[in-house]
Parts: C-alpha cells; structure tokens; sequence
C-alpha cells in the first residue's frame, strides 16, 4: 500500500504474516486450510461451510464500509484518527485503517505497543500511563531506534510523572489524563490537573503534550446530556492547562466508541486554536448485534453508522426439553460482558434453512456450550445443523480467536474464504 500524504501514518508489512497458514493446533479446521499460506486463500477459495464448528468469521465488506464511515466523519470534523488496537490486535485490520487515512494506532498495554512497534506503527497513543521506569525505557528505546516515531502516553498523577524522568532522553510526550470524581482515571479537578502539569515542566524527559479523557469510564451510566457535559469540562480543562505548555499543535485525545455523537455535542465551540482532537473508536471496524448496535440505535444523528461485521457459526449438539438446542460454542468463543450471542439463521443439510424469527440472545452459555430457546426459529433445530450467531462485544471477542475467517459479503453456506485475520493476544 502507498501513501501519498506525508502526515498519514505508513502502510504495514504484511509480507511475513501472509505466508503464515492458521495455527496448526488452531480453531481453524477443514478442507482448504490446513497448512495453506493465507495470502493464498483468495485464490483457492476454500468453503467455509466445511470447517469444524465453531469459528468465526469476519466481513471484509462490511469492514472496508465501517473504517470508511469512520474516516469520513472524523475528516469532515478535522478531527485525527487513531483506533483503538486493543479490539482487534491484527496489524492486517490496522493497515487498512491506516491505508484509509488514520492518523495512528491507540494501544492499552506495553505487550500491545510491541506489537505495533513491531509492525512498523510510526504514531502510536498509549491509552494508559507508562508507570515504570522499564517501561518508559521501553518506548525511548523505540525512539532512538527511529527518531521520526511519536509514541504518546497518559498521565494523571505526579507518580505516574516521576515514572518517566530521565535526562538523557529521547523526551516523552504526555497527555494529561482528564476525569472526574466517582470515575476510572484521570486528574479530577482543576487544581488536581495543574499539580500534574507542573510536576512534567519540572520533570526532564517528558514533555507535556495535551490532554486525554474517555466519556465511557467517568463513572455510573451516564445520560448523553452528562458525556457532552463532561466532554465540554474535558476542552475546559485543556485550554487552562494543557494548551499554554503545549502551544497549538496540542493533542487533544477522546471519544471511545460508544458516545462519538455526545462527544461532539460537547466539543460544539471547539475552534483551531484548541489544537488537534484524536478519535480513538476502536469498536466501529467490527461492530455488533448486541451491545453496540443497541449503543447506536439510540445514538444522536449526528454520530456514524456501522454495520456489524463478525458472525460465529455453531452446531446443533442436542435437542431436549421441547427444541431448546444445545451448540457447541460457549465462554470460550464469544464475547458475553456486555451480552450473549444472537442467533441469526439455522443452516440444514448445506441450505439456509430458517432465520430467527425475533433475534434474541442465547438463553444461556457454558465455557463450550450455548442454550438457543426453542422459539428461536419457525423450524426446531435437529442434531447436525448449523446456527449462525452475531457477537456483543467485539473486544471479547477477538481475544479470543488467534485466526478468523474471512468472507466477502453476507455469510451464507456458500461463502468462501478470501483470508485469514491473524490476531496477537
């Protein structure tokens, strides 16, 4: 992939992951796979209806749709993109999103910065402090191997500060982390976030580079009047603090992927001078048929729409106590914190054979095994036929999955696959 904007992010290589088969003590099993080079895949077109159940596949359509509508609303904003990697962790998904024009890849934990150092990432945010000397020596390391690398990381106490001095540089960029009483991180108040600020103009080695906050861990359920107010106190706090140590190329790093409309709203007076506002929705690549489709479906107009992308497909193990089928897919396939599984369709003898008549959840799961209610579908489901699912929850759900087949297009009985997504948990 090429580049012609010098301030986009670089393309990824992908050469060595496409000479990779699927693991070969994998979830990945059938005819066509075993041992096939996935950059090969496309070729072959290997039937996805013969695979061993479970597994999981991935709509190449409806990613390349979803990075789009993603990347068009954060370019008519002027807003930065860096999705968040931690849903995914496949550096194949991140290229294309950095094809597409983001601006850089978000990550959570040092193991996730390796791997996108690993796979030549040149801007990278840790959503997370750095807190240890051994990390911040971790992340210099990376500069000085490439000087023209950013990586970004949050801070929101004097600890987290002191963690990184280090006069010999290379210097680090900080985000000061922004919340509020009752939340999950971040400096509470004003006062609270001038102390930190002060302490990184004190500190050598680091230098503060704007501000940080996510609308989704400020604590409670919050209405969408309180995520605009708390993303207007978040601009508050970094105009009196951040922007004057920062200058006007200040980042200004928000909105997780639940609340992208109510962000906005908060930021309504938002102008040039308040520096560079960062995306990081990192859930919007794969989407759901669960928690975030309900997130969407009462979203305000003004946010993007996506299109759930993942479905796991399952076989009818038994049948008891009047057609309630029992598959063989449980904890350990899919997400189910924010949500069970929801069966889509009922595959018999190679045909779809009957969608679901209501969509609704699983009645239950165990670590292999999901319960599907007997008023699921018009036909009961017998021994041997296939349930699609759709997912809530895609960042438990990827974790899951060291390789997920993809398809082109709406899953059926006879799609083939065109790849092989490699993630690294």
């Amino acid at each position: 992939m090429s580049q012609t904007d010098p301030d986009r992010a670089e393309a990824l290589d992908m050469s060595e992951l496409g000479g990779l088969p699927a693991e070969p003590l994998g979830k990945v099993l059938g005819p066509g796979f075993d041992g096939l080079a996935r950059s090969t895949l496309a070729s072959t077109r290997a039937p996805v209806a013969a695979l061993t159940t479970p597994y999981l596949t991935i709509d190449a359509s409806a990613v390349a749709d979803n990075i789009a509508a993603l990347q068009r609303w954060c370019d008519e904003r002027g807003y930065l993109l860096a999705p968040h990697g931690k849903t995914t962790m496949a550096p194949q998904l991140w290229s294309r999103q950095l094809a597409a024009g983001a601006w850089g890849i978000t990550v959570a934990t040092l193991a996730q910065l390796n791997v996108a150092l690993a796979f030549g990432v040149r801007r990278i945010q840790l959503a997370n402090p750095l807190a240890t000397g051994a990390g911040a020596g971790r992340a210099r390391a990376a500069l000085r191997t490439d000087p023209h690398r950013e990586i970004l990381s949050w801070v929101d106490s004097e600890a987290a500060v002191a963690a990184l001095a280090d006069p010999s540089g290379p210097e680090l960029p900080v985000l000061l982390d922004i919340g509020r009483p009752g939340g999950r991180t971040g400096v509470r108040d004003l006062d609270e976030a001038g102390v930190v600020a002060a302490r990184i103009r004190a500190t050598p080695g680091v230098r503060l580079a704007g501000s940080a906050a996510y609308e989704g861990a400020i604590g409670g359920d919050p209405s969408r009047a309180e995520i605009g107010a708390f993303a207007a106190h978040v601009l508050h706090v970094h105009r009196e603090v951040a922007l004057p140590a920062a200058g006007p190329d200040a980042y200004l790093s928000i909105a997780g992927s639940d609340h992208l409309g109510e962000v906005t709203d908060g930021l309504s007076d938002l102008t040039g001078a308040d520096g560079r506002v960062i995306v990081r929705s990192g859930v919007s690549i794969a989407h759901d048929d669960g928690h975030y489709r309900r997130a969407q479906d009462g979203a305000p107009p003004n946010a993007p729409r996506f299109r759930s992308a993942l479905r796991l497909v399952a076989t009818v193990l038994a049948v008891h106590d009047g057609g309630v089928a029992l598959l063989d897919t449980g904890r350990r396939d899919a997400g189910h914190d924010q949500g069970l599984p929801v069966p889509l369709e009922l595959w018999r003898t190679g045909r779809a054979a009957q969608a679901a008549l209501d969509p609704a959840p699983v009645a239950a799961v165990n670590d292999q095994h999901a319960f599907v209610p007997a008023s699921t579908f018009g036909a009961t489901p017998e021994v041997g036929d296939r349930v699609v699912l759709g997912i809530s929850h895609p960042c438990t759900t990827f974790d899951k999955w060291r390789d997920i087949v993809e398809v082109d297009g709406r899953l059926t009985p006879d799609s083939v696959a065109v790849g092989l997504v490699r993630t690294f948990f």
